[in-house]
């Protein structure tokens, strides 16, 4: 089989192989995109943590009052003033205010560790998205090594073709055959350089769309790398516990009961700490304005608690346990789903391996039927056409046999990846 080998894989040993395309994968603008949102949610966890912190706030304010401040007295003695002046127009005041929440009916304590788990499912979608963008380029390296061998098997043909064309014009002109006999050879060279422009069409295309997904001008690709594949069983209980979209779909599960807490937070009082450093006065000084103390600090707590807010509170709580159900339902959906989308997977994988076994046969007895037919044109005892059919069916087969090899390449890489992205990249050696 070693020589088939050799006919089946010229020219593929330069070029990107799949372990280099799969680092370009990081230039990928989508995920690229994933990353500024990892960042993004966890700057938004940092300031969801603040709010567990005490708050301290500096405020200067100035007033010019229309009037002069006065009190007015009912006295039933004459001469004796009935408007006292109590303060002056301008007045300025200083504050540094201290608030610190010491209970919220665990709503802050809710919002933080929803921010942690946002984050942390950010984290796990852009794993979600790498391992898609891993199983496109899987599926784009298998195609374009199937039309590569195509390529490779219609060029054989071609140069066959041509070789028994000049020989067959030989005889021709000998007088030892006939003019349909070398039209029919003609006939097939060029079928065979038109077949060969549409794979070569196919081929730029699926370059172009590699390209595109590792935003790298990708022009050759290299060999199938080896892919090994660990048991059935390790591979399901992969899925269900580290595959990257179902551990994000748990950590969405885990920010519904956040949320259903956070509701219920509401029937419960509030307590903050509060305190100032407050100064006011007639200037800027803060010094006071004659009439009261400048002084004006202090320090206190606030309870706050809802008597009666229209049942907002009982809906809020109904609403989050329904989407709570909802995304339980959901996952446990998907994850069944998931159990038995990689179940048949692996059962294609065992009827490629067999169709691989066929296959290999096949191109060994139409290799074989070829160089016969060959030597028997040669000596006048078959056909230009049953040349020309033995050529076609050398370059199928040649074409399938890769065909199939790079079909079994896409469907471990795809197993692989439905099972988890750690699990790909264990099996691939990466």
């Amino acid at each position: 089989m070693q020589k088939y080998l050799l006919l089946l894989l010229p020219a593929l040993i330069y070029g990107e192989d799949f372990f280099s395309l799969l680092k370009l994968a990081d230039n990928n603008l989508l995920l690229q995109a994933k990353s500024q949102e990892v960042t993004a949610k966890e700057a938004l966890y940092k300031a969801a943590k603040a709010k567990d912190y005490p708050t301290l706030d500096a405020k200067l304010s100035a007033i010019y009052l229309k009037d002069t401040p006065t009190a007015s007295f009912q006295l039933p003695f004459p001469g004796i003033p009935q408007h006292i002046q109590m303060g002056k127009k301008p007045n300025y005041s200083g504050e540094i205010a201290l608030t610190y929440p010491l209970f919220t009916g665990f709503a802050i304590s809710s919002l933080i560790d929803k921010a942690k788990l946002d984050a942390a499912k950010a984290h796990l979608e852009k794993a979600d998205a790498k391992r898609r963008l891993y199983m496109q380029i899987a599926t784009l390296y298998g195609a374009l090594y199937s039309v590569k061998g195509a390529i490779t098997a219609n060029q054989h043909a071609k140069e066959a073709t041509e070789t028994s064309w000049k020989k067959a014009n030989g005889f021709f002109k000998a007088g030892l055959l006939a003019p349909s006999d070398l039209e029919n050879i003609r006939a097939k060279k060029y079928e065979i350089s038109a077949a060969l422009q549409e794979l070569k069409s196919q081929k730029r295309g699926l370059l172009r769309l590699l390209s595109y997904l590792t935003d790298t001008k990708i022009t050759q690709i290299a060999q199938l790398p080896h892919v090994s594949l660990p048991s059935r069983e390790m591979l399901m209980e992969s899925a269900l516990h580290a595959r990257e979209d179902i551990a994000a779909l748990h950590k969405a599960l885990e920010m519904d009961k956040q949320d259903l807490k956070l509701a219920k937070s509401a029937r419960y009082p509030s307590l903050a700490l509060i305190g100032a450093l407050k100064s006011q006065g007639d200037t800027l000084r803060l010094n006071g304005d004659g009439f009261s103390n400048p002084n004006k600090s202090y320090i206190g707590a606030a309870v706050e608690y809802k008597l009666f807010d229209g049942f907002a509170t009982k809906a809020q709580i109904e609403a989050a346990k329904a989407k709570k159900m909802g995304r339980l339902l959901y996952l446990r959906d998907y994850e069944r789903k998931v159990e038995t989308t990689l179940e048949s997977e692996m059962d294609t994988l065992e009827a490629l391996l067999e169709q691989k076994e066929a296959k290999e046969a096949q191109y060994k007895a139409q290799e074989s039927y070829y160089r016969l037919t060959k030597g028997r044109f040669a000596n006048h005892l078959a056909g230009a056409d049953e040349l020309s059919r033995a050529i076609a069916a050398r370059a199928t087969a040649q074409a399938q046999y890769q065909a199939i090899e790079a079909k079994i390449f896409e469907q471990k890489c795809k197993i692989l990846l439905e099972s988890s992205l750690k699990t790909f990249t264990k099996g691939m050696g990466v």
